[in-house]
């Protein structure tokens, strides 16, 4: 009786979890490992921590990591990007804001790793 009125709790501590979506992700196409985690501001706004880190040695452009914010009926709410430019094996970080239109995404996901071509001087 105890076990099960444990395992329900424990149950129903992941439920709203689970029904907020993730918190974290990961990415990498081998050159670049890309880390996105979800923070809740005290004020209740939401944003997300988007690190990126060259995992070998390169020469690299500008990295666009956009984010897809879904809805609960699986249409696509708004999308968000960032720039980074990751030039060692230190992350570099910045954080997206969750857009106005997205307030009530269901789930999110890193939808694209894209590096930009470099400017000429």
């Amino acid at each position: 009786m105890l076990r099960g009125l444990f395992l329900l709790l424990a149950l129903l501590g992941v439920l709203p979890s689970v029904a907020l979506g993730q918190s974290y992700q990961h990415a990498s196409d081998g050159l670049v490992a890309v880390h996105v985690k979800k923070v809740v501001e005290v004020d209740q706004s939401v944003g997300f921590d988007v690190c990126a880190q060259l995992m070998r040695q390169e020469d690299v452009g500008s990295l666009e990591v956009r984010l897809n914010f879904w809805g609960t009926s699986n249409g696509i709410l708004a999308q968000a990007s960032s720039v980074l430019r990751p030039e060692s094996a230190a992350p570099v970080c910045q954080r997206i804001l969750l857009p106005a239109r997205a307030k009530g995404y269901g789930r999110w996901e890193i939808s694209r790793l894209r590096f930009q071509r470099n400017s000429m001087p």
